[in-house]
């Protein structure tokens, strides 16, 4: 691999170093199956301490960029391996199907917690209300689901529908602007049929089905950050899963 050179004499944040780097492989500038400059390279490179850019590197592994093999080095992973690898958001299901998000927001702002949301969200029995956003998706001027999402955020941590409506996705403005970084989710997925308000919210006709997910999403602390309930035109919305091996129990 050709000498690298940095790119600013200032020291760069472990978010950009992670930017920077997934560019690199997402244009085939590092390929896949091969090593990656080394770390003392890399923290040359970008001007910053060795703990910052092993978060960038742990943040990329967790997106299927990258990996490592003892006493070998970190390696780029193919792009199956990051096809819905972990933890994608709407947005970036519609982006990668090549249309424009959008979305109206129906509510948003504190709710009285409760019992059920206080056990997907592990909160304290002290805790009352949480944060909860409800909103149509769209793709163009197409609506795809409704989804409703309680956020375990700090009483500081709370955002308007302004910051929310410029940022165009919650997974983004929680990593970007609240620093609350996700790792993985689990679902629950089942089908049935639109109540009155989700028919004409989604534009259904009346034997027109929907598809109903629940979806609890972990912070990298492991920790819950959001519940949600998302319902989809069935006829219009899909998505891909990847499973494994290792998603199977004996």
């Amino acid at each position: 691999m050709s000498k690298l050179s940095g790119p600013s004499k200032a020291q760069l944040k472990h978010r950009e170093i992670f930017g920077i780097i997934k560019k690199k492989i997402n244009v085939g500038e590092w390929k896949e199956n091969r090593a990656i400059p080394t770390e003392r390279v890399l923290a040359e490179y970008f001007y910053c301490s060795r703990t910052t850019l092993r978060k960038a590197i742990e943040s990329l592994k967790q997106r299927g960029y990258l990996h490592s093999v003892h006493g070998k080095g970190t390696f780029v992973l193919p792009p199956l391996s990051r096809e819905n690898h972990l933890l994608h958001s709407f947005t970036d299901d519609v982006n990668a199907k090549g249309g424009k998000p959008a979305q109206k927001i129906l509510e948003i702002g504190y709710v009285p917690l409760s019992d059920v949301i206080r056990q997907h969200l592990a909160l304290d029995i002290n805790i009352k209300q949480v944060f909860f956003v409800k909103r149509v998706r769209y793709m163009g001027t197409t609506p795809l689901g409704i989804q409703s999402s309680w956020l375990a955020l700090n009483g500081n941590d709370a955002f308007t529908e302004e910051a929310l409506l410029m940022k165009g996705s919650l997974y983004a403005l929680l990593e970007d602007t609240l620093s609350i970084k996700l790792l993985e989710a689990t679902e629950t997925i089942s089908a049935r049929l639109p109540s009155p308000n989700e028919r004409t919210w989604l534009e259904l006709g009346a034997d027109d089905v929907v598809l109903n997910c629940t979806r609890i999403t972990l912070s990298v602390e492991r920790k819950p950050v959001e519940y949600v309930e998302m319902v989809y035109a069935a006829s219009r919305y899909s998505w891909k899963t990847r499973i494994t091996k290792d998603s199977f129990s004996v």
